[in-house]
């Protein structure tokens, strides 16, 4: 590769780029107003919500005080002591109270129809009198003639409100919780006047002592955002230039003039990715010096309670800490680009694409999650949390590495798959028309594969988090097994798959037999052992534990269990997965890739993540055991006696793990599976060979 013809190539580009104003608007204009404006308009809205809580007057309105009810008068006390603690009645003005800002109470007549003017906001919170219902009496007959009839019964005050106007929603909460402080005030007198040893507020005094510094409070709400932020901005000026520099230019023609110059299809496609990652790149810069000059310089006001000023230190290691994800997003957008015949069609491709990532970068914000965990591995989630902690001060500089090297990688496995795929002519071009979309049926399939079992994979992951809990586990086992046989039939009608190549319907080699009683039991082993290290990092909940140990000793026949949770799944899923899934995947990767993906996309089907390892293993020794016996039966029967296996340690063990086993079980567990899977290879010349497996048939495992 000539890398001045790549260099005049990105110069060229960036040339084109700088002259479209979308560009210069998203990647340029648009990340240099972002941040000043969020920050004013948070500054800005915090203090217009506190002058409107100064100024705004609530009304309120008291049912009938003359009805019977007991205590009426101490209650009519207990409210007027509140309206003066949360700021006053509009009379006699108003006091500062200790938790918030004064706010100021008006008294109106109660109208006739009380939710209307609820809903009209003439009237924000209306305040009754009940007595205390027959629930709140006691159970046993002499407690409940000691209480009394409703008439004499202590009266609580009802607020009515509506939760959807803010006003309205406002004053009921100043006025609860100032009713509420006045409730702990009055029962703290009570027991002092009733010679209470010493006063209720002398009782274990509390006192808190925060020792987190503003800077540090206020970087962990930006640490929050700003990976979110960076990724919207990297991919809003990322976008723009993928689709010209591909899709457009397909469109236009104009990719087909430059194929005719000197430059190679790897020159011309890493000019590209370059090109978008500039842009990306340049916007990450652009972001991150902007906030920084903005915190540095103090030009606009910061809202209360937020003081950050991030040294030019962190934002360059902030900045360093964002280039792989600069990377791996061009590379990214530039695949959809170059894989849509069209500037609409890569638009619409777009849309996925962004939703995943914001997805991902908003990861930081949910609570509890910390770099030291599983989420390092996940690229650019890991990178948003490692920016959350630079920004609250803390360096963990071998999971900082680490989280880099994880986002690192990623992105190089796929700026190279794009190179590779993006340099073939029918991806390149619009003008080749390609075999397989004129062709259809089976040699479409290839290319479809992965959508159809991406959307199976959300139709099965919203049953579950909605409706699955609820169900028997027989009837779920049922329900899932039958969308997966469902799935797998629709795909071979669809594309016309012959039905004994699809799903490897073969006699296998007899020592197969022997390979599965031998490999069942010791991937269980395996399995426990990868479930035992994931843990680490993704401990068990002990609400699944519960919940499988209560399945598992149910009052459930042995046969049924067997059925429903070994034979039916060792069916329907290898047929889904071993048959379908890997039919459609052999041509389009190597061995290797061919058997890591279709077992971890197994994997990935179980949902939660704890059980993703070891499924995922499983997943792969079955992907193994087809292709090297070129027979689906063999997978069927490790599958069903693996599941076995486990039903039965888990009802003698009731689902808890037992004690750790040492090195040398799972040595002879590993030695147990090579052995197994050697003796699944086909030994005989005629035997068929699965495609994709090599000039030479050989497939990993032995």
């Amino acid at each position: 590769m000539n890398r001045r013809t790549v260099t005049a190539l990105v110069i060229n580009d960036l040339r084109q780029l700088a002259r479209n104003p979308r560009v210069l608007v998203f990647a340029v204009a648009l990340p240099l107003v972002l941040w000043p404006l969020m920050w004013f308009l948070t500054s800005l809205t915090t203090e217009r919500r506190q002058e409107r809580i100064e100024s705004r007057t609530y009304t309120y309105a008291v049912a009938d005080e003359t009805a019977n009810v007991a205590g009426i008068a101490d209650a009519r006390a207990w409210l007027e002591r509140a309206l003066a603690v949360v700021g006053g009645d509009g009379r006699t003005g108003g006091a500062e109270p200790a938790d918030g800002p004064a706010v100021r109470f008006e008294r109106v007549e109660v109208p006739d129809d009380v939710a209307a003017a609820l809903d009209e906001e003439r009237l924000h919170v209306h305040v009754a009198w009940e007595t205390g219902g027959d629930e709140d009496l006691p159970d046993d007959d002499a407690d409940r003639e000691a209480v009394g009839d409703a008439s004499e019964r202590v009266p609580r005050i009802v607020l009515s409100y509506r939760a959807d106007l803010d006003a309205s929603d406002s004053a009921e909460g100043f006025l609860r919780r100032a009713l509420q402080r006045t409730r702990t005030e009055v029962r703290e007198q009570r027991l002092a006047n009733a010679g209470f040893e010493s006063l209720p507020e002398d009782l274990l005094p509390l006192e808190r002592i925060e020792t987190a510094s503003e800077e540090q409070t206020s970087g962990l709400l930006l640490g929050r955002v700003l990976t979110a932020i960076i990724v919207m901005m990297m991919l809003a000026g990322g976008s723009i230039v993928a689709t010209d520099a591909l899709a457009g230019e397909k469109e236009r023609g104009t990719l087909e003039t430059l194929l005719t110059t000197a430059a190679s299809r790897v020159e011309i496609v890493t000019a590209k990715n370059l090109s978008i990652l500039a842009v990306a790149f340049a916007t990450s810069v652009l972001n991150i010096a902007n906030i920084v000059v903005w915190m540095q310089l103090d030009l606009i006001a910061a809202p209360a309670g937020l003081k950050l000023v991030i040294p030019v230190g962190a934002g360059v290691l902030l900045l360093l800490l964002y280039a792989p994800a600069a990377v791996l997003l061009s590379s990214s957008l530039l695949l959809v680009s170059g894989r849509s015949k069209t500037y609409k069609e890569a638009q619409l491709l777009f849309a996925p694409v962004m939703l995943i990532a914001m997805a991902v970068a908003a990861i930081p914000v949910l609570p509890g999650v910390e770099l030291r965990s599983a989420i390092v591995l996940l690229p650019i989630a890991n990178l948003g949390v490692a920016a959350r902690e630079i920004l609250t001060g803390h360096y963990d500089w071998p999971l900082l590495a680490a989280a880099w090297a994880v986002t690192g990688g990623a992105a190089a496995l796929l700026a190279r798959a794009s190179l590779r795929t993006l340099s073939a002519e029918k991806l390149i071009t619009a003008s080749d028309t390609d075999a397989a979309d004129l062709a259809g049926g089976p040699a479409l399939f290839p290319r479809r594969v992965a959508r159809w079992f991406a959307v199976l994979w959300a139709l099965l992951l919203v049953w579950q988090l909605n409706v699955g809990g609820g169900l028997d586990s027989r009837l779920l086992i049922v329900i899932n097994m039958s969308v997966f046989g469902a799935a797998a039939w629709l795909m071979i009608a669809r594309y016309r798959l012959p039905v004994r190549e699809t799903l490897s319907l073969r006699n296998p080699p007899p020592a197969a037999w022997l390979g599965v009683l031998i490999g069942a039991p010791a991937g269980l082993v395996l399995a426990d052992g990868v479930v035992r290290l994931a843990s680490l990092a993704m401990p068990i909940p002990e609400e699944w534990i519960e919940a499988m140990a209560e399945a598992f000793g149910a009052d459930i026949p042995v046969w049924q269990m067997l059925v429903f949770f070994a034979i039916l799944p060792g069916i329907f899923e290898e047929i889904a997965f071993r048959g379908v899934l890997l039919h459609g995947l052999k041509s389009r990767l190597r061995p290797v890739q061919l058997v890591l993906v279709a077992g971890i996309a197994f994997g990935f089907f179980h949902v939660d993540l704890f059980r993703i390892p070891g499924t995922s293993l499983l997943g792969v020794l079955l992907v193994i055991a087809v292709l090297r016996s070129g027979s689906i039966y063999p997978a069927m029967a490790w599958h069903a006696l693996h599941n076995a296996l486990a039903l039965g340690s888990a009802r003698i063990e009731q689902i808890q793990l037992p004690d750790q086993p040492t090195w040398w079980h799972y040595l002879l567990a590993l030695a147990a599976i090579l052995l197994a899977l050697r003796l699944m290879r086909q030994n005989h010349q005629g035997a068929s060979r699965p495609a994709g497996s090599g000039p030479e048939g050989r497939v990993p495992g032995g």
